[in-house]
């Protein structure tokens, strides 16, 4: 998926003007959504971008159901907090764990919803209802303002091989700054195993400390 959406991010320009659906299946940003939106019947764009944005949700749901606090903890270091994002997101969960399934189905949502114990069930239904009511805010957002983003796709359109080869320039570049810094998604499965074992003696370490914590209060 990873792979599949850093080759839509590139391409997107072409994808846009020639073959808007296969955008949407491979890359499903709200912006190309919007631009999407303004081309296509409402029906095939409701399928394929409800479709694609539910299909890494119950995985990182199950990461966090398998995993519990090492999951959490994994994500955590995999998205950084540089401004604290992290730590609000889980703030709101807490406070509201089906309203930010409903609303914010995210890779760390779904992976609290996992690691705190809440029902598959449950998770898939809001999932799923929130996924689709935000598809179709955007449609009919789209729709106000067809202008705009019909001129947006026009000029997607009368520029798309130089607009192409920018974002290819752009995201290659963009991956390699990832690389050096150690961010990138592409990693295999076995670090990706040994990164979740570190965060699971980390998260045991914590609760130990936790632990001994407690029992010196008392």
């Amino acid at each position: 998926m990873v792979v599949v959406g850093t080759l839509g991010n590139m391409f997107h320009p072409t994808l846009l003007r020639d073959h808007p659906l296969w955008l949407v299946a491979m890359e499903p940003r709200n912006r190309f959504l919007l631009l999407v939106a303004a081309k296509v019947d409402f029906v095939p764009f409701l399928v394929v971008a409800t479709v694609r944005r539910l299909v890494s949700d119950p995985l990182f749901f199950l990461l966090g159901y398998l995993y519990g606090n090492a999951g959490v903890r994994w994500i955590e270091r995999r998205l950084g907090d540089d401004v604290g994002i992290v730590r609000a997101v889980e703030r709101g969960f807490s406070k509201a764990a089906p309203v930010m399934v409903f609303l914010f189905p995210g890779a760390l949502v779904c992976v609290l919803a996992g690691a705190t114990g809440m029902s598959p069930v449950v998770f898939l239904a809001l999932n799923l209802a929130g996924t689709v009511t935000v598809v179709t805010l955007l449609y009919r957002f789209a729709e106000v303002f067809d202008g705009p983003l019909g001129a947006v796709n026009r000029f997607y359109g009368d520029n798309a091989r130089l607009l192409t080869v920018l974002s290819i320039v752009a995201v290659v570049v963009w991956a390699w700054s990832q690389r050096r810094r150690g961010r990138s998604d592409l990693r295999s499965i076995s670090a990706i195993e040994k990164e979740l074992a570190d965060a699971a003696d980390d998260a045991d370490s914590q609760a130990g400390g936790d632990a001994g914590n407690g029992r010196t209060q008392q």
